[in-house]
């Protein structure tokens, strides 16, 4: 198994993201950072991450030069860890994962020379957000009242980790891509995109061999739209 072939677990840290690129000389590919507390832990488009004790704070270093791809495999493998436990959560492309139409983790890849870093925050126990997070924000004991053992999940999620980025490895993204359908909520729905000088919003059709969303604008142009701050219209 590739992910986890290096483990650390820290008590408090910044950002596991940043840990690894700390270490990144010495890291074997699959090294794995855990932190019990992130005190700047970050998501997507520099936005910050609430991560107090009860969730699962982890970082994946993979060498893997889609970042898109690897944002994929993450968020099938998360889905499929919870559906290991009876949770039905979905995807909202591109990093975000739901439950009851509420974010309970989120994906953050970034790319190091030849390597991704893969940050994955999910809230599992935490039991309370502040309050300008409270509306959007929730975690798995706050919806199902399951107190979910934060070991036993790594050791699972890691496990679905592995097997989808050998998917990935091998060059086998249609059988991602497959997966990545029976988990996702964003086909057939309405969505305003942001892009740098531009908003486009139309039906989302598919998702492409590189992770992007095609998307069928009201004038019928078809885009693809690689990367995003995406929004649910319906």
């Amino acid at each position: 198994m590739i992910v986890g072939s290096k483990y650390y677990r820290l008590n408090e840290i910044g950002s596991t993201n940043d840990y690894i690129k700390q270490i990144l000389e010495n890291a074997p590919e699959g090294t794995v950072v855990v932190a019990d507390v992130q005190s700047s832990g970050r998501g997507s488009r520099g936005r910050s991450w609430y991560s107090p004790e009860g969730g699962l704070w982890m970082s994946v270093l993979l060498k893997h030069h889609q970042n898109c791809l690897v944002s994929l495999i993450a968020g099938v493998a998360i889905c499929e860890t919870f559906s290991g436990y009876g949770i039905d959560t979905k995807i909202k492309w591109p990093n975000d994962i739901l439950l009851n139409d509420r974010k309970i983790a989120g994906i953050l890849p970034e790319i190091v020379d030849e390597n991704v870093i893969l940050g994955v925050g999910i809230n599992l126990n935490v039991r309370q957000f502040p309050d300008d997070l409270r509306d959007k924000a929730s975690s798995i004991f706050i919806e199902t009242k399951k107190h979910l053992d934060p070991q036993s999940f790594y050791h699972n999620l890691c496990k679905s980790l592995d097997t989808y980025y050998g998917l990935l490895k091998n060059e086998e993204v249609d059988a991602l891509l497959s997966k990545w359908r029976e988990y996702t909520l964003m086909r057939g729905r309405d969505v305003s995109i942001e892009l740098p000088g531009r908003l486009v919003v139309g039906k989302v059709l598919d998702i492409d061999h590189q992770g992007g969303l095609i998307i069928m604008r009201a004038d019928y142009a078809i885009e693809h739209i690689i990367a995003g701050d995406c929004r649910l219209l319906n």
